[in-house]
Order: C-alpha cells, then sequence, then structure tokens
C-alpha cells in the first residue's frame, strides 16, 4: 500500500529516533508503563484531567503515553492510549525474584498519514512500542538469563522499527486498518508459566500491526531456563533421545487439538511428528503447554492458542532425571 504521488525519501532522523528507543530498553529506563493498544476516544466536554480521572491515571502519563505537549490541545474524536500502572514486582510462591521491565516509545515519523480511503488524516503517523518484559534477581545464573532476554527484546523491537521505516520511506505512512494515524505498532506481554528454583518457563504473546495490513497479526513465543546454569531449555532436552516421543508428543497434541475451535486439517501438518513443530513449548505444574506457528493449525484465531498436555500422558517419554521428572 502506497501513498499515492509519494516519492521514496530517507529519514535519518526517524532512524536515530528507532536508535535511541532500542537502547532505552534497559532495566529502570522507562518510569511510565503502559499497555497497549487500550485506547479512549475523546468526547464533547472531555478534558484530559477529565480522562485522566476516569481512568485513574495522572495527566502527566497521558501526556507522555501519546507524545503529547500541550494537555489542552485534545480534539473531539481523538484517539489516546490509556497508560497502564505501574507493576515492578511479581509475588511468586517460589523461584527468583521478578521484576518487569518496561519500553514504551511513541515515535513521530513526520510523515502526513493517510487513511485506508487514501485521504490525509489530520496528523503525522505515529510508530509505537510497548514491550513489557522480566527480569530476576537471586539465582547466580541471573545475568544469563536476563541478558537472553533483554537481547531478544531489543532484537524484536529494533527488526519492527527497521521494517516499519522502512515502509514509510519507501511508501509513505499509509494506513490499510487505522483512520488515526496509528497503524503502526508493536506489543510483547510476557506471563510466567512456571517459576522454581530450577526452572522458569515464560510466554510471550507479540501483538503487531504493519503497514499494508488490514488487522493486527498475533503469536506466542517462549524462553524456558534451567536456573542452574542459565541455558534456555529446549523440547529436545525434556525427553529420553531413545524413545519415539516426537510421534508421542504429536499424538497427544493432534487430539486435543481437534477439540478446539478454529482449528481445521493445517494442524495435521502443524502439529505433526516433526520436533520443530513443538519448540513453542512451556512448562507448568499442570503439564507440558504448547502454542503452534501462526497459521500452522488453523486460522489466526488459532494464532494464541495454547493446549496443555498432562504430564502423566507422557510419562514413559520424559528424560531420566530431567526437568519433568522433578515435578514428580
Amino acid at each position: 500500500m502506497k501513498v499515492e504521488g509519494w516519492v521514496p525519501v530517507d529519514l535519518p532522523d526517524l532512524r536515530t529516533a528507532n536508535a535511541e528507543c532500542v537502547e532505552d530498553a534497559q532495566p529502570g529506563s522507562t518510569q511510565v508503563i503502559e499497555e497497549g493498544p487500550e485506547t479512549v476516544t475523546v468526547e464533547s466536554g472531555d478534558t484530559l484531567g477529565k480522562i485522566a480521572k476516569r481512568y485513574e491515571r495522572t495527566v502527566e502519563q497521558f501526556l507522555r503515553a501519546n507524545g503529547l505537549s500541550d494537555p489542552d490541545m485534545l480534539k473531539i474524536g481523538q484517539v489516546l492510549l490509556v497508560p497502564r500502572e505501574s507493576s515492578k514486582e511479581l509475588a511468586m510462591p517460589s523461584g527468583p525474584i521478578i521484576r518487569f521491565e518496561d519500553l514504551v516509545c511513541v515515535i513521530d515519523t513526520r510523515v502526513m498519514a493517510f487513511g485506508p480511503d487514501g485521504a490525509a488524516l489530520d496528523r503525522t503517523g505515529l510508530i509505537q512500542v510497548f514491550v513489557r518484559w522480566p527480569r530476576i534477581e537471586g539465582p547466580r545464573e541471573s545475568p544469563k538469563v536476563n541478558g537472553r532476554l533483554l537481547g531478544i527484546t531489543q532484537g524484536a523491537v529494533q527488526k519492527f522499527l527497521d521494517d516499519t521505516t522502512t515502509a514509510v520511506e519507501r511508501n509513505g505512512y499509509a494506513c490499510r486498518e487505522s483512520t488515526e494515524g496509528r497503524c503502526m505498532w508493536l506489543q510483547h506481554q510476557y506471563e510466567v508459566l512456571l517459576s522454581t528454583d530450577e526452572v522458569l518457563s515464560l510466554r510471550n504473546t507479540v501483538r503487531r500491526l504493519l503497514p499494508g495490513v488490514a488487522g493486527e497479526l498475533s503469536e506466542v513465543l517462549t524462553e524456558t531456563f534451567d536456573l542452574s546454569t542459565g541455558q534456555p531449555v529446549h523440547v529436545a532436552d525434556l525427553f529420553d533421545p531413545a524413545t519415539d516421543w516426537v510421534s508421542a508428543v504429536s499424538t497427544e497434541a493432534l487430539t486435543r487439538l481437534e477439540l478446539e475451535p478454529w482449528t481445521d486439517q493445517r494442524r495435521v501438518i502443524g502439529a505433526g511428528a516433526d520436533a520443530a513443530n513443538f519448540e513453542r513449548f512451556n512448562l507448568t505444574n499442570g503439564g507440558l503447554v504448547l502454542s503452534f506457528a501462526p497459521l500452522s493449525v488453523g486460522g489466526s484465531g488459532t494464532n494464541t492458542l495454547s493446549i496443555t498436555i498432562p504430564y502423566p500422558a507422557l510419562d514413559e517419554y520424559w528424560a531420566s532425571g530431567g526437568v519433568v521428572r522433578g515435578f514428580d
């Protein structure tokens, strides 16, 4: 999708702003915590003070979340992001202390935004990043875990900003989905599915809206760590290599996927007997949780689908002395 009459240009100032955003992904770098894209539309009689009070936030939080400088310059119909209140530490019954770090970037491209009908909107286009990722404290190997999580975060943000900026340089700020100049955003939201003294298992729901795309894209990414070494745990590490665990996991997965809405015959391949299909896994107290690559087991409704296989269902396949045996 391209803005009519747009001539490709280089936008060095935008790329500089992108680099600053990535650099800000450091512990303690962001004080205001946001979650997007929860929004509120300005109505007649609204002031930023009234809106902030309604959501139990401050005017300053709204200003920073939306890249505004003047609280009196609201327009009827304007869409504002609602900041989320801070939640700095997660209390877990066992395992390490977990603190969440937040990166919020609202980058003004300084390029006029155009809506899905090709008409210019009354503002420049924004590129937005909302990322919340965990950092652990306590285990000796915490720096390894934290370094990997930070690297994943910075790499994902950098790629998103590179892709969207290149699209703006080539095509202008063209929105297929949005009518308010907000059609380029990225959101990462981590959840802790298991935290013990030995294992940390994380689920990351990723949502993004890209130029020229009619709706948001979503997927689930996962990370599981052995806290005694600080190294990632791979799905093959869970099982006895002398067994046909791949086929066993596939059988259990297909049985459960048949009961899920939005799945279709794609699941036969997407959850077939290939170890690569099961790389998106989590460990929980209740069983092995599997997520799948987008559109690999069905329509878009399956992109954030997860299924749980109780540990006893695969009892004869787990590695002796491995991570899962520790739950017995």
